[in-house]
């Protein structure tokens, strides 16, 4: 088994010598650049080998990432996707968010994938979608944790992940895999093909790889753990906040009793299912019984199952969101990748990189149009008459024989009106549609030199990416649908739309009246495409020089300086019917815009103690430090920064630790989002029965004095604040004067190594961040607290609303809304500055590489080589994980031990390998969880649920010995995986989505060749 290790250092396996060593010299381990003889290094570092990746069947190098307990929730094709993100695969280490981990491929930067917009189901920022990244090629995958701003830039919060490709390869290599859930569905395909060639004495090398991969839409009726639709509820034995008797309770089965597919038709727009009109009950002679249309058109009896709350009913005919919800988003993926080495001279080369990816992807079941009372606006119950000639005569016959008459229709003597509630399914169903292509070039030139009797080392680079894509999304022009439905019989006795302009401009009649209903020429003309392209560019220039300074007594006195210009670039350009927003949704605006970011940086690495230089308890001491000046466009100057040491007080044992300072710069959607109309209320903190309240009630009364003061005012001015209780107009936009967001960060750990026990490492690394100016999209009861209750009032956030002076009669006081003719704005929300997040943790690894022959008595079986046994762990524990959006803690949300962020997770890879034959199976734990740690017994109930457990289970085997070498062939290695072997289903109470397998037993079949 390839192991992965903590420490960086890689034990050789049998599976990993399959494959020829490659010899190298000095490396750069992520986290540095400065070339070292060895992968330590002082941060904690997790390695995965392409070899594991092959080994296990993973198709997407996303799917080897989130394999490891550290790296959190992501963003993926999996559950519920963004409008605008459909089929993204972004990582998320240490759940700090996917924007807030730094992606890049060789050390340097990845053209983005996230859309400039607030509705891609991730947070704003420069996301690489690993979709577009092939893994042929790769050679391995190396995280840093909790450090890296000073080295690589922006977003290196949460940690750097570097995937790092082969130097050279030569030869050809072709790979099939095909995949397939015990149920017979999700099936996956993935074709491969890698080659590599030497030309000029060896001097050139080129390679290159292409791989398809295509996966199956799944639903969450296809699987019982997400179709059984669990929910809290009321609960109806609860009889107060003190009687020990949960308040909410689970059920299964969860329906929407207030609407159907086909309609519901009720007396009234409210709620209460007592409005739902009725039918004479088959099955009770004399009795009455609800009623819904079928796909006839006709009412037959509705059962609204149990009723526990709007919304939420358990059983019934009432809508069932499983039908109607995605479990898995089919993709489609086409990858190629291309290589370049040329030596120019034996110390001077130039290299080339080329990535293409096109993908292709789909939400195939998404939520409707909705129209029924639990909505309001646009999408609430429609009023319905009698008159409507599609009803047909036995279902108006019924409506009219109400046991208590319905309000008359004025409009049409004799006729009745109703409302119907109806999730449009077969009008616009959402279903959203995405294509991308991912264009990315490296051009290289490094070198090798002496001056001074030194050697150094130098690099120019220049970086140029492109994403560019589509979102597409039917759905229905809310005008034409409002004159679609408003149906007549015109003389002719046919059925037409009422108004005349309409008719003459194409309108056709829309049947609601049964699922299905609606003809072909009124979906036609209700119906809109919504259709969002966008494009990200970015351009980087890079230079680097380092080296060796001087020799010191333990070593050389290593640095490396460099500069780095980089220009990213985004435009979302949403078509004509979605900016006017004429569908159901908000109007979407477009949005461009661009930064730049010129950046120095520098490292130094110094050994203290170490080789012929070391004494008792200083068998090695190397402290290092790094520095980086950011010069944006966008966010002004800033600096990084980060220092660390390696200590060996034994030669088993080394302590490692580091301190840093990394950033996050404003993304584009951030600053640039343009403004639109808002209408909203807030808590004011200056209302006089809020005033001595809040997390700071002696700053708040101060500075809401001062407040009024500056107004006119009396500082005591009893304020009765109208924005609790009515809308006030302003407007939400991007912000211009973001600031970088900062992590102080600190990690300490160490490695161990026992000579007494060959090839054993253990590691331990605890990781401290704490996140502040977080970027937040605020709303006004955030600006207002945040500018109240502050002990450095006024912040700059006190500027993004208005009051009226002493002069201004009624409004005094009062949270002004927009006004041209006054000057006055309206209340501006949006992002800023204010949010804060603190995560500490530990991670703990294992590798242990154990030769069975040099066990006594083991080299007597298999002809004297028994085979080996690889054992891996992997554990990470979450300590703190505490977000407030306000920065004050009043909002303060705790996620340690929740869903998705447990405080215990481990996993166990364990191989035995002999010749060709090789075995893995890997044992994954993610402890109790609780649904949320607000919740108490009185609240909720259960409160957790319980830990899971899943085995993986991999078989191998190498045929060339046994066909020997036809073409060229030097190995032939088939594979059979075998995914979640027990078929675990999520934990009950969960569907599983995002944290959880949700497939169950999967097996995949392999094969790779290689000449």
């Amino acid at each position: 088994m390839a192991s992965v290790a903590f420490c960086g250092v890689a034990f050789a396996s049998s599976v990993s010598a399959q494959t020829a060593p490659t010899e190298v010299g000095e490396l750069v381990v992520t986290g540095s650049r400065i070339q070292r003889p060895n992968l330590e290094a002082t941060q904690p570092l997790l390695v995965i080998s392409s070899e594991r990746i092959e080994a296990k069947g993973q198709t997407n190098l996303a799917e080897a990432i989130n394999d490891s307990p550290s790296s959190g929730v992501p963003i993926n094709p999996i559950g519920d996707q963004g409008s605008f993100g459909t089929g993204r695969n972004y990582v998320n280490l240490l759940n700090l968010g996917t924007n807030r981990t730094l992606t890049l491929v060789n050390g340097r930067r990845f053209v983005g994938s996230n859309a400039a917009s607030l509705f891609t189901g991730a947070g704003a920022g420069g996301q690489v979608d690993l979709n577009g990244i092939p893994t042929g090629l790769v050679n391995r995958t190396e995280r840093v944790f909790g450090t890296g701003g000073a080295v690589y830039g922006s977003d290196a919060i949460g940690g750097v992940v570097n995937i790092i490709t082969r130097t050279r390869y030569e030869g050809f290599e072709v790979n099939g895999q095909f995949g397939m859930s015990e149920y017979g569905d999700a099936e996956e395909y993935r074709a491969r093909v890698i080659g590599g060639l030497n030309f000029l004495d060896d001097r050139l090398n080129l390679m290159g790889s292409y791989e398809y991969n295509k996966t199956e839409a799944l639903a969450f009726t296809d699987r019982s753990v997400t179709n059984r639709q669990i929910a809290f509820a009321n609960n109806p034995l609860n009889t107060g906040p003190a009687d020990l008797i949960a308040g909410s309770i689970l059920i299964q089965n969860r329906r929407i009793p207030e609407m159907t597919a086909g309609g519901l038709p009720a007396r009234t727009g409210g709620t209460a299912l007592s409005g739902i009109l009725t039918i004479a009950d088959p099955n009770s002679p004399g009795g009455r019984i609800a009623a819904q249309f079928d796909r006839a058109g006709n009412l037959v009896p509705f059962q609204t199952g149990t009723f526990y709350q709007t919304s939420i009913a358990s059983g019934g005919d009432g809508l069932n969101l499983a039908k109607l919800s995605s479990l898995r988003s089919p993709l489609d993926r086409h990858v190629a990748s291309g290589f370049a080495t040329f030596e120019v001279t034996p110390k001077v080369r130039l290299k080339a990189e080329v990535f293409f990816s096109r993908v292709e992807a789909e939400e195939p079941f998404n939520q409707p149009i909705y129209n029924a009372s639990v909505f309001g606006g646009n999408s609430a119950a429609l009023r319905m008459s009698t008159s409507n000639p599609f009803l047909s005569a036995q279902a108006k016959a019924a409506i009219l024989a109400q046991p208590t008459a319905l309000p008359a229709d004025t409009a049409s003597p004799g006729d009745r009106i109703f409302f119907l509630n109806r999730a449009s399914s077969d009008i616009g169903n959402n279903k959203t549609s995405a294509e991308g292509d991912l264009y990315r070039g490296v051009l290289l030139a490094e070198g090798d030199l002496e001056l001074f009797g030194r050697d150094f080392n130098w690099d120019v680079s220049v970086n140029r990416g492109q994403s560019k894509g589509s979102f597409s999304t039917p759905n229905i022009v809310q005008a034409r649908f409002l004159l679609a439905i408003d149906a007549v019989r015109d003389s002719t006795g046919a059925i037409v739309c009422r108004d005349a302009a309409a008719r003459a401009a194409g309108c056709a009649p829309l049947n609601l009246f049964g699922e299905g209903a609606p003809s072909k020429a009124a979906l036609d003309y209700v119906g809109v495409q919504f259709r969002s392209d966008f494009q990200i560019d970015q351009t980087v220039y890079q230079a680097n020089f380092g080296g060796s300074l001087a020799d010191l007594p333990a070593g050389a006195l290593g640095f490396n300086v460099g500069y780095e210009f980089r220009k990213e670039e985004s435009d979302f350009q949403p078509n004509q019917p979605q900016r006017d927003g004429v569908g159901r949704s908000a109007a979407i605006a477009a949005l461009s815009g661009s930064f730049d970011t010129t950046e120095y940086y520098g490292e130094l690495s110094v050994p203290v103690f170490g080789g012929d230089f070391s004494f008792i308890g200083l068998q090695g001491l190397e402290v290092e430090g790094a520095y980086r000046y950011i010069d944006n466009s966008q966010a002004g100057d800033d600096t990084s920064w980060s220092y660390g040491l390696r200590w060996k007080p034994i030669n088993d044992l080394t302590i490692r630790g580091t301190q840093s300072r990394s950033f996050r710069a404003p993304a584009i959607t951030e600053v640039y989002l343009p403004k639109s109309t808002s209408f909203t209320t807030a808590t004011d903190p200056c209302d006089s029965r809020n005033i001595n309240s809040g997390p700071n009630p002696t700053a708040r009364k101060a500075n809401c004095a001062a407040a009024f003061t500056a107004l006119g005012l009396p500082a005591t001015y009893a304020l009765v604040s109208n924005i609790q209780s009515f809308t006030v107009e302003g407007a939400t936009s991007g912000n211009p004067d973001l600031e970088n967001e900062i992590a102080e960060q600190w990690t300490l750990g160490f490695v161990y190594q026992p000579s007494f026990i060959p090839k054993l490492a253990l590691t331990f690394d605890y990781v401290n961040v704490k996140l502040t100016k977080a970027i937040v999209n605020f709303n006004l009861t955030s600006i207002l607290s945040t500018c109240y209750d502050s002990n450095a009032y006024p912040s700059t956030v006190c500027n993004r609303f208005q009051r009226g002076n002493a002069a201004s009669g009624a409004q005094a006081g009062q949270i002004l809304g927009r006004n041209p003719a006054a000057g006055v704005d309206g209340p501006q929300s949006g992002f800023v500055n204010a949010g804060f997040t603190n995560f500490q943790g530990f991670t703990v690894g294992l590798d242990w590489n154990l030769e069975l022959a040099t066990i006594r008595g083991f080299d007597r079986f298999g002809g004297g080589d028994p085979g080996t046994l690889d054992f891996n762990l992997d554990l990470f524990s979450v300590r703190e994980q505490e977000t407030s959006v306000n920065g004050f803690g009043t909002d303060l949300n705790r996620d340690v031990n929740e869903i998705g962020n447990a405080e215990w997770q481990w996993k166990l890879e364990s191989a035995y390998t002999r010749g060709p034959f090789s075995a893995i199976w890997t044992f994954n734990y993610i402890g109790e969880s609780k649904f949320n740690n607000d919740f108490t017994i009185e609240t909720r109930t259960p409160l957790t649920v319980d830990a899971y457990m899943r085995h993986d289970l991999v078989f191998s085997y190498d045929f060339a010995e046994m066909i020997g070498s036809p073409m060229g062939l030097k190995n032939m290695r088939a594979r059979l995986a075998i995914e979640n072997l027990t078929d675990q289903p999520p934990p009950f109470g969960t569907t599983g989505l995002g944290t959880y397998d949700v497939l169950g037993r999967y097996y995949k079949l392999g094969v790779t060749a290689r000449f």
